[in-house]
């Protein structure tokens, strides 16, 4: 059942990302060609001025309706009218939202991809590629000299950690919706105000724990230079707690105390 409402929630947000991806894509290459020319004229300036302007604010919107169309599909399928009929079928409420989480992040994640994509496709001459290719090797070895062999978990736990940040975001969003719902009244006010009072309350705990690690760790240059190498795994472990708070915690309140009113 999970997959059936994932693939019913790609073909729904897929109509709407596909042509946005098709546009970034087109003007990624027009762009190209038109920076290949050599011609240098005003009109053919001013084209390119706008045509850059275009691919931009195309990768602006593509990255702005990803995040709104997250909240938008969460909260009308779910908290709205739709709500009744999704809630009255034989589904479990951790299936909806295990649906919503990963077709959320499917579509960040692609969204992030096409991006770095069209980049490639706009700036990828050799000149550019052969400068690209020196900059990560420069990283590559200033990783490996300050890190030594670990250099390679470093990226790995980077990678990690930006995975488990961005799922924390869109459970946030979710928890915040659904305890904005346990409100009488201006659900919506209520949502956004626990969006604010969860977001607070982590930085919150994140600045206190920083700081006790911080007093008892000292400040030693090999503490310092050992930075890294404790901050990604503590900042996984957290954002995995996290995750599974909100995740359970906007299941218990579907479960126990959903208000569609």
């Amino acid at each position: 059942m999970l997959g059936k409402l994932i693939k019913h929630e790609l073909n729904a947000t897929g109509r709407i990302f596909l042509p946005l991806y098709f546009i970034i894509l087109i003007l990624s290459l027009v762009n190209r060609v038109l920076i290949n020319i050599s011609i240098s004229t005003g009109p053919l300036n001013t084209l390119r001025g706008f045509m850059i302007a275009a691919y931009a604010l195309s990768i602006v919107a593509t990255l702005v309706v990803t995040f709104v169309i997250m909240i938008i599909r969460f909260y009308k399928n779910l908290m709205s009218d739709e709500g009744y009929l999704m809630f009255t079928l034989p589904i479990k409420s951790s299936q909806l939202i295990s649906a919503k989480l990963i077709t959320s992040l499917l579509w960040n994640i692609a969204s992030i991809l096409l991006v770095a994509g069209s980049l490639l496709i706009m700036l990828g001459t050799s000149n550019n590629m052969t400068i690209l290719r020196d900059f990560i090797d420069f990283v590559a070895r200033g990783l490996k000299a300050s890190f030594g062999s670990n250099y390679v978990l470093l990226i790995i736990e980077f990678t990690i950690m930006m995975l488990v940040s961005l799922v924390q975001q869109i459970l946030l969003i979710y928890v915040s919706i659904a305890v904005g719902h346990l409100f009488n009244g201006h659900k919506v006010l209520g949502s956004f105000i626990s969006y604010i009072a969860i977001s607070t309350i982590i930085q919150i705990l994140v600045t206190l724990i920083l700081l006790i690690w911080a007093r008892i760790a000292g400040s030693s240059l090999a503490e310092l230079e050992a930075i890294p190498q404790k901050v990604f795994p503590f900042s996984i472990i957290f954002a995995l707690i996290c995750n599974i708070l909100f995740y359970f915690g906007t299941n218990y309140i579907f479960n126990r105390k959903l208000n569609l009113e």
